[in-house]
């Protein structure tokens, strides 16, 4: 036999073991009340709330099959104890982040992707830990609004994976996991279980905010988040004009039938500033962004303009928050930013 597996290394492993109904590992349950690891055999305490032979045998059955590969491990003893005052954490919560917002729209070609990319930055330009997951499974482009393009060698450890890290931030994208020109042909089954494995397979380690890149619409991917995770609230992306206006009220609708907090709406591209006078035009109507507001009793957080630094950083990979943090679209997203801080406290 192999040299003597530490307890460590024995809990490690169990935090695989994830509970059939809840989702999450018996380990961050407080499941395991106690673990010995002997020369000859391995002791494992699991307690639960009820008697439920069911799920004990699943466990019982998970706990066995994950153990048994690891050597040094000896003979496998598990006991189960019933404690009624065991109170399961059973809240869609990713263990050390603080705030999960999704940034949505009811349609594209709205820069819901740029507005999610620089108001993560300026969210990163005030010290706090943050992260951006690109849930746009067919039409991810968080990707190259970083400067990375294609697949990306992320670092991985077992069934864990490691974001990447760039500008300061934690980057998903499941453009980092596919080559450049793949096409994506998936159901809605095998959408939903990509958004478990961004959410949950994912060490995003402790961030103060992760922003969520959905895709445009409706589907499968904005239900499957709102399953599998506590949003803190959602913020809704649209352009002045009345056209992107009907498609953003049915994304509010979604929101609100599942129970989504919408923090507030961004108009993007509320103005075009001319890059040689300065003149600015609000070349797609005006005043769109407070009147999707309004009718949605949500917080109108602002409008960002539209210049052709913002066009050219999409291109660079580098958010123009970073480029120019003293410039005029920068400040904007700072409004925006200090805006939705006030609108997550009031939900608090």
């Amino acid at each position: 036999m192999a040299g003597k597996i530490q307890p460590i290394e024995v809990q490690r492993e169990l935090t695989k073991i994830k509970h059939p109904e809840l989702k999450k590992d018996i380990v961050s349950l407080g499941m395991v009340a106690s673990l010995e690891v002997g020369e000859e055999e391995t002791n494992i305490l699991v307690k639960t709330p009820n008697q439920d032979r069911r799920v004990q045998i699943g466990l019982e059955a998970q706990i066995r099959q994950t153990l048994s590969k690891k050597e040094g491990i000896g003979k496998i003893k598990i006991k189960f104890e019933v404690d009624p005052k065991l109170q399961l954490n059973d809240s869609n919560r990713i263990v050390g982040v603080q705030k999960v917002i999704a940034i949505g729209s009811g349609k594209g070609g709205v820069g819901k992707s740029t507005v999610t990319v620089n108001l993560a930055a300026a969210a990163a330009a005030q010290g706090y830990k943050v992260g951006v997951m690109d849930a746009d499974i067919y039409g991810p482009s968080i990707g190259k609004m970083f400067g990375v393009n294609g697949r990306v060698a992320l670092k991985a450890e077992e069934d864990k994976i490691y974001p990447l890290e760039k500008d300061g931030l934690k980057i998903i994208s499941f453009s980092f996991l596919i080559d450049e020109k793949q096409p994506v042909v998936w159901r809605g089954p095998m959408l939903g279980k990509a958004v478990e494995q961004f959410l949950y397979d994912i060490v995003w380690g402790d961030l103060d905010f992760l922003f969520i890149d959905l895709p445009p619409g409706t589907g499968d991917v904005q239900l499957s988040l709102a399953q599998l995770i506590d949003l803190d609230g959602a913020v809704l992306v649209t352009t002045p004009q009345s056209v992107a206006l009907l498609d953003a009220n049915r994304a509010a609708s979604m929101f609100q039938q599942v129970k989504v907090p919408i923090l507030g709406v961004v108009e993007n591209m509320s103005e075009f500033v001319c890059p040689n006078c300065g003149h600015s035009t609000p070349i797609f109507s005006h005043g769109g962004g407070e009147i999707l507001a309004k009718g949605t009793d949500a917080k109108f957080l602002g409008g960002i303009p539209l210049t052709m630094d913002l066009m050219n950083a999409g291109e660079s990979g580098k958010p123009l928050v970073f480029q120019d943090p003293n410039g005029k679209v920068a400040q904007a997203y700072k409004n925006v930013l200090e805006n939705l801080k006030e609108e997550i406290k009031k939900w608090e």
